[in-house]
């Protein structure tokens, strides 16, 4: 594959050490491994992997295109080496499962005269390209100048470190809006520790769900507010409330084809 053809990813997407003996740390740190943990976790998408004829979902036709492309997610012993061979899954002869979904499309970086009317059409559907048309009879000032209006328009141009905002993304599947992938990490495993209480018959109050993740909160207040453990205990509360939503969010969208 040339230099024209390569793949991107407008958000982190997963390294792995090893395929065979994938590194969590690494995994963890792409969103992209929470939207496949979040499909595991949907109930009805679970249902669905295991009867994809199942009537109750004859007529949805979002968890279908989601099936089709995701597949099923289901699976037994390490959720990380699961998701990295989920994620390497060969799908057609240029890409794995990862890739086709997440990464933008074939496109090229270079700027350069369009001479097949196919690649014209092509240039003008793609949002991701500029196409102009420049008469050749008019002098090269008005040229110049024209161009310059064009691009102050159409061209957004941004400063200092280069943000990708996920939602310029034109991959199949992408972000709705940057995420940091630390609240995400939070948000699921406050989810899967409520869950296995309640499969438990127990509860587990906000509390001890933020002391077992490692969930802080750091704001100022005062020396007065410093010491009042009712609020610390309301700062707390509210953040655990907020990965929670995050968590359930998530997993509820999955099947529609977004994520967060």
């Amino acid at each position: 594959m040339d230099d024209m053809a390569k793949r991107f990813f407008i958000t982190q997407h997963p390294t792995f050490g090893s395929y065979a003996n994938p590194i969590k740390s690494k995994i963890e740190k792409s969103p992209y491994f929470y939207w496949v943990k979040a499909l595991t976790l949907n109930d009805d998408y679970v249902e669905y992997c295991a009867n994809p004829s199942n009537n109750r979902f004859k007529t949805n036709d979002s968890i279908h295109q989601v099936y089709k492309d995701f597949g099923d997610v289901r699976y037994e012993g390490c959720v990380y080496l699961a998701f990295t061979q989920w994620w390497i899954e060969k799908i057609d002869e240029f890409d794995t499962r990862g890739t086709y979904l997440f990464a933008e499309p074939f496109t090229g970086t270079k700027v350069e005269i369009v001479t097949d009317g196919g690649d014209a059409t092509n240039a003008a559907n793609d949002e991701s390209v500029l196409l102009i048309r420049i008469p050749k009879i008019i002098n090269r000032k008005r040229i110049d100048e024209a161009i310059d209006r064009i691009l102050a328009s159409e061209m957004h141009f941004e400063r200092g470190r280069k943000v990708r905002n996920p939602s310029r993304s034109n991959a199949r599947y992408h972000l709705s809006k940057p995420v940091k992938v630390e609240s995400l990490k939070e948000a699921f495993e406050v989810y899967e520790l409520e869950r296995d209480a309640k499969i438990n018959g127990t509860k587990i109050s906000n509390l001890k769900l933020a002391k077992a993740v490692g969930i802080e909160v750091q704001q100022k207040k005062t020396d007065e507010q410093a010491q009042d453990y009712s609020y610390q205990s309301e700062l707390i509360n509210t953040k655990v409330w907020r990965r929670k939503k995050l968590a359930k969010d998530a997993i509820a969208n999955v099947v529609k084809g977004k994520f967060v």
